[in-house]
């Protein structure tokens, strides 16, 4: 089953949120949060806050955050505490190679909803963050190039996907062909992996 992107039900509260606040509107002053930023354990800065998950009034939950990538371009990230995620989860055929066991450089990424950034990316976790964000091991940062193109795969055969539970599943033969998703979406390149870079639990001040 594939699950509703991140970045549509925090792009619906977002835009709830801002519209309900006078401090936000033209003519009235910056918007709140103006220029927090995103710190790992060891103080090291992953980036600039675009947008809390502000649910609870007296505390951030989580926030989408700009990344930089080496050369400069950013991506859009959504951190909490103990966890970085991308803003499309793993799952449901989202995230596939045409390796058997997701090998490589080279993912396909079906974004329904990209973001405003210079380039898009997804992050896949290694582990079970479905039932606890602190269980993956590791998060590793997939980008696509710039521009941000996106393509239909056409008769590319996909042998493997990364599941929502963390981990590689191997498509059985003949393999994968997408079909029916008119939007296509986005070849990636492997950057890094998060948790190796930046170390649990991140804060914003």
């Amino acid at each position: 089953m594939r699950r509703i992107p991140i970045v549509v039900a925090l792009s619906l509260l977002a835009v709830a949120s801002f519209a309900q606040r006078p401090e936000n509107n033209p003519g009235q002053g910056p918007p709140r949060h103006c220029c927090a930023r995103v710190y790992d354990a060891g103080g090291k800065e992953i980036g600039e806050v675009i947008r809390w998950d502000d649910r609870v009034p007296n505390y951030p939950l989580s926030a989408i955050v700009r990344y930089k990538l080496k050369g400069g371009d950013d991506v859009a990230l959504a951190i909490a505490p103990e966890s970085i995620r991308g803003l499309q989860e793993p799952g449901g055929s989202v995230a596939i190679f045409t390796t058997p066991d997701c090998s490589g450089n080279s993912m396909f990424a079906m974004l329904w909803v990209p973001p405003l950034t210079k380039r898009y990316a997804m992050v896949l976790p290694v582990g079970n963050p479905s039932t606890l964000m602190s269980a993956a091991t590791n998060a590793w940062l997939w980008a696509t190039d710039y521009p941000p193109a996106r393509v239909s795969p056409g008769a590319t055969v996909f042998n493997s996907q990364w599941t929502e539970s963390g981990n590689c599943q191997p498509y059985p033969a003949p393999g994968y062909t997408v079909t029916g998703t008119p939007l296509g979406g986005f070849w990636m390149r492997r950057v890094e992996d998060l948790y190796a870079k930046f170390k649990r639990p991140f804060y914003s001040k």
